[in-house]
């Protein structure tokens, strides 16, 4: 009977000190073992998903490696969201240093990890408890030439939320913590560049999610669950960010995993925006491009390859400067809600490869931590020079350090101590037109490496801490209970391919998206067209090393004018489009810029595929014409809208079917066509399957005009070169 008491007062103390504690106060019920959770509603694209940790025999959360390889939908962290391969993340790591130990559930006094099968460690692997995704708007349906391309929204919408949108999560670390997480991101391009990320951690002694909640079937043990006590930590965190993967690929030729080329540093900077505040400035770590370990010589005969220089023209594909910075940190458990400007105690430094994965926990414990006596609390690239001969090294860890803390578990008296912490991440650069001069300057001899590697770098850690201060002015109106301004909502978007024309049109689901989401005054003013040729994002290895960028089309005043029709288009070329929202101003009044026009995130509703305009069939069979013949890569970068595969056939009939043949005669593909005059050709048979290079015959037989009448057949004879 006893023991039976001991776990029902264990069962009923874990719903008071776990997700129900914090989960009750809202009407929308959390996803347990929630799926993939997708923060994209501005340029920062943060793909959130359930990861294996450093053993693969555990469970993964969302704190800890939340993605770690760098395949499809693992590009986990993305900016900008218009650019090829900009995805920089390599890995998000928090360790917990205990400064005198924990005691685990068995009663035995560890230094590090508590789990019981795992070897001490300064590693905090977690588990997933719950999660949930909260937007203002749903997304918005994109359809193009009668495809769907968004899926049924599953989260939920809430237009009283702090910010376009907000995923928030509970994950339960293996050494007694519960860390309830709230990410919030802005669509306005004010905002777009940057997360905040708001971390509570509360001491409730669980150490698997098991034990949290079990179910109508499940079990829980009291081996789950820590004794009371009080523990002192120290927390880094550190988010490591690859600067470009494009950058990466144009230098080794491979994608990679995690970039060996990285360097760390920190600055301190006063706000520009927030004032009143104890926090007299940010302290900023950031990461940036260096020279790869191996370089070899560039045509001007540099071995300089810090930012990843195009080695045909010097354009800089890794300019990109992501960072991140303490916003707020609680002062102690009894003051969790007044911030310490003492805060971060350190930024500290550690390598991926030689620590992370290495066996030296207690010099990892005091590296992590910022304790360790060569490296010192803000250790910088000089100071890195003396404690490691490579200052290049795969996977440079800087970690934002808070701590010492002291909480107390104590189940009798009903206490579990929190201490709650606030983050902004984002990226600066230098722009396209700036990275292309800098770099076609520095290819040409005319500055030195000393000079480009400045000239993106410094103006980087400019841009980055502009956006960064736009987080900290952000969190300081929400800490507050102040809503930033909301831009409007992007329109629903249809896109149809046309004969010589492709047609946009737009529209709201109701009239309330007309008003604005704060003030719910209507402040609607104006529709915005964006255009993209060739391919959906810039610098695509399809745009044949092209910088082709969207570009403003087409505006309206009119709010009943939701359509427009593209005629500056060229038969068989692919075109994006994008169309966007623009406020009047009138309700930004709690905004950094006051008065300031807002407009919706061009990222929302791009055309994932794309419209090709055509000609209409005709009623002639004689004239059909093969581009480009001959069929070379280059011939189809330059026709074809940076298609290198792509084949086109021109002036086809109304009704005809088409089949390809090699010149022995086999047939390798076939297709009944209809209505327009053009049909284009991937190089693939019928099985999937390119072709190689050789002469082929296009037969176009089975010829109709509009009427039905008969046409006589036409054979193309064209040649492609692989």
């Amino acid at each position: 009977m006893k023991n039976k008491t001991t776990l029902i007062f264990l069962f009923i103390l874990s719903l008071m000190l776990t997700t129900d504690f914090w989960a009750q106060s809202s009407n929308m019920t959390p996803i347990f073992d929630p799926p993939a959770m997708d923060i994209d509603v501005g340029n920062i694209q943060f793909y959130l998903q359930r990861k294996y940790g450093l053993n693969q025999n555990e469970a993964g959360g969302l704190s800890v490696e939340p993605s770690w390889n760098f395949d499809g939908k693992a590009e986990n962290f993305v900016w900008g969201r218009d650019r090829y391969r900009q995805d920089m993340m390599a890995n998000l790591f928090q360790p917990l240093i205990f400064v005198n130990g924990v005691v685990d559930p068995f009663g035995k006094k560890k230094v590090y990890s508590v789990h019981p099968t795992r070897v001490d460690k300064p590693v905090n692997l977690c588990e997933v408890d719950w999660g949930r995704q909260i937007r203002r708007y749903r997304p918005p349906h994109v359809v193009v030439d009668g495809i769907s391309y968004d899926a049924p929204y599953l989260w939920y919408v809430d237009k009283n939320i702090e910010a376009d949108i907000k995923v928030e999560w509970e994950d339960v670390f293996e050494n007694g913590f519960r860390s309830h997480v709230q990410v919030y991101a802005f669509a306005d391009p004010d905002n777009d560049d940057f997360l905040i990320w708001k971390a509570t951690h509360k001491f409730t002694g669980e150490v698997v999610v098991s034990y949290k909640r079990t179910g109508p079937n499940g079990t829980f043990s009291s081996r789950d669950t820590m004794p009371s006590q009080t523990v002192q930590f120290y927390w880094p965190v550190t988010w490591t960010m690859g600067p470009s993967k494009l950058g990466t690929y144009k230098i080794t030729n491979s994608y990679g995993g995690i970039p060996t080329d990285d360097m760390n540093n920190w600055f301190s900077r006063k706000s520009n925006l927030v004032n009143g505040t104890m926090r007299d400035s940010l302290k900023i770590a950031y990461y940036f491009d260096r020279s790869d370990l191996t370089p070899t010589s560039y045509p001007n005969g540099s071995k300089d390859g810090s930012g990843d220089p195009d080695k045909t023209n010097g354009y800089l594909y890794s300019t990109q400067i992501p960072g991140y910075a303490l916003l707020f940190a609680s002062k102690n458990p009894q003051e969790v809600n007044t911030d310490d400007p003492a805060q971060p105690f350190a930024l500290s430094y550690a390598s991926i490869r030689q620590d992370k994965w290495a066996d030296k926990y207690e010099e990892n414990a005091l590296l992590y931590s910022g304790r360790h006596p060569l490296m010192g609390r803000f250790p910088t690239p000089e100071t890195l020079q003396q404690f490691r001969p490579n200052k290049d090294e795969q996977g440079a860890m800087r970690f934002v350090v808070t701590g010492p803390y002291q909480t107390t578990l104590d189940r009798a008296k009903n206490r579990a101590d929190s201490v709650t912490f606030v983050y902004a991440i984002g990226a600066g650069s230098i722009g396209i037109d700036q990275a292309k001069q800098l770099g076609s300057d520095w290819f040409a001899n005319k500055i030195t490496d000393q000079q480009k590697d400045d000239g993106f770098i410094e103006p980087g850690k400019d841009s980055l801490f502009n956006t960064l201060d736009k987080a900290y002015f952000a969190w300081a109106q929400i800490n507050k209970g102040i809503k930033l301004p909301a831009a409007p909502p992007p329109p629903d978007i249809n896109v149809k391919s046309g004969p010589k024309k492709v047609t946009v049109s737009w529209s709201y689901p109701d009239n309330s998206y007309f008003q604005d989401a704060v003030t719910g005054v209507d402040d609607w003013s104006e529709w915005r067209v964006y255009k993209k040729r060739g391919a959906f994002q810039t610098f695509d290895p399809l745009e044949g090393g092209a910088i082709v960028k969207w570009e403003l089309v087409f505006s309206t005043k009119d709010r009943n004018v939701q359509s427009f029709i593209d005629t500056n288009v060229t038969r068989g070329i692919d075109y994006y489009y994008a169309v966007t929202a623009v406020d009047n101003g009138t309700q930004n009044t709690t905004g950094f810029k006051p008065g300031s026009r807002l407009e919706s995130s061009r990222f929302v509703n791009m055309t994932p595929s794309p419209a090709v305009p055509v000609e209409p069939g005709l009623n002639t069979s004689n004239q059909v014409r093969v581009v480009p013949n001959p069929a070379t890569t280059a011939a189809g970068a330059a026709l074809q809208g940076g298609h290198p595969d792509k084949i086109s056939f021109f002036n086809l009939p109304v009704q005809c079917k088409l089949k390809i043949f090699t010149e022995a005669g086999e047939l390798v593909w076939e297709k009944e066509h209809y209505g327009s005059g053009d049909q284009e050709w991937d190089q693939k048979t019928d099985s999937n399957q390119y072709v190689t290079s050789g002469l082929y015959i296009l037969a176009v037989i089975d010829c109709k005009d509009e009427n039905g009448k008969a046409l006589d057949n036409q054979f193309v004879k064209f040649i492609i070169v692989r």
